[in-house]
């Protein structure tokens, strides 16, 4: 454990006496982080997998602000500053390079597949 806090006080040095900064960019590294592992495997975190996937890092990031880089909630203005503030930037980020990755890293195949079945539902 000691070794992951090293790492990611090491990481995130730069904005360690403001930590409403540290946390919003704690929360995009995993954004992106989680947007790669959900673009990257495709159909298999397409849907429901793929959101709770990027829930559950959301909740890992908090993790991290609280007991790893040992930021006080009360530093941020309480608990529920902790969990909402940023929260709508970590959404897209997520979302958009998500999308972006699904799109471009799925065959073609796939989508012919998808419009066949489609076309031949109507």
């Amino acid at each position: 454990m000691d070794a992951l806090k090293s790492l990611f006080k090491a990481i995130f040095r730069r904005w360690e006496d403001r930590p409403a900064d540290q946390m919003f960019y704690v929360k995009m590294f995993f954004a992106f982080i989680s947007a790669v592992v959900c673009g990257a495997y495709g159909t298999a975190f397409a849907g429901i997998r793929g959101i709770m996937f990027g829930f559950l890092v959301y909740v890992l990031s908090l993790y991290v602000i609280v007991y790893l880089l040992e930021v006080e909630p009360e530093q941020l203005g309480g608990r529920q500053k902790l969990v909402t503030d940023s929260l709508v930037s970590y959404l897209l980020l997520w979302v958009l390079l998500w999308t972006l990755l699904y799109a471009f890293t799925t065959p073609p195949s796939i989508y012919e597949s998808l419009l066949f079945v489609a076309i031949s539902s109507l």
